[in-house]
């Protein structure tokens, strides 16, 4: 057994098929990707990618899947340990900015991709998988969103463009019209 988390192991992690895919994903827009908003709300340290992160994947535009995770890296190989309603764990090879491997669900061996994390820092992983996305985030300390602004932000994700218009639309107007006195 390869992995640390007494699972069977994920099956040709870095095949050509893991290999292929890698080859076809491109540098994501690190400012305007949807990784890059923190979304997390408990800050961690970051020494190295081992320890606790949160995770979300999603199939094309559908909604987001939360659930937590475990990295281990063993020299340049990583094994990531998945939970939410399932259980996945994932094996990679780190190069450079970027870890190529494969996922596999460990109660359904015939759900498995090919997985590709981009390293954008030591708080955030923008991951692609065959049919979405599959990142993995932690808050820095520069981050620390108070519980209250993440739960803003988790909620504003659900709104429609139309509501989430509407909503900006109000704040700006409470700006504009500023505190008792500050007012036009």
């Amino acid at each position: 057994m390869r992995n640390p988390f007494s699972v069977p192991d994920v099956p040709d992690p870095t095949g050509a098929d893991a290999e292929a895919f890698a080859g076809r994903i491109q540098a994501t827009d690190l400012e305007g990707d949807e990784n890059a908003m923190a979304w997390v709300a408990i800050a961690t340290d970051a020494d190295s990618l081992d320890g606790a992160w949160s995770s979300r994947w999603r199939s094309g535009n559908g909604a987001w899947q939360q659930g937590v995770a475990t990295f281990h890296r063993d020299g340049d190989r990583v094994f990531i340990f998945y939970k939410d309603a399932g259980t996945y764990l994932f094996e990679g090879v780190q190069r450079g900015d970027r870890i190529v491997g494969r996922y596999v669900n460990v109660n359904e061996p015939t759900d498995s991709s090919p997985w590709v994390g981009i390293l954008v820092t030591p708080y955030r992983i923008d991951g692609f998988w065959g049919l979405g996305r599959w990142d993995f985030r932690r808050c820095s300390p520069e981050e620390r969103p108070e519980p209250i602004v993440a739960a803003v932000l988790t909620e504003a994700r659900r709104l429609s463009p139309a509501a989430l218009r509407e909503l900006l639309g109000f704040a700006r107007y409470l700006r504009w019209r500023g505190g008792p006195g500050e007012g036009p």
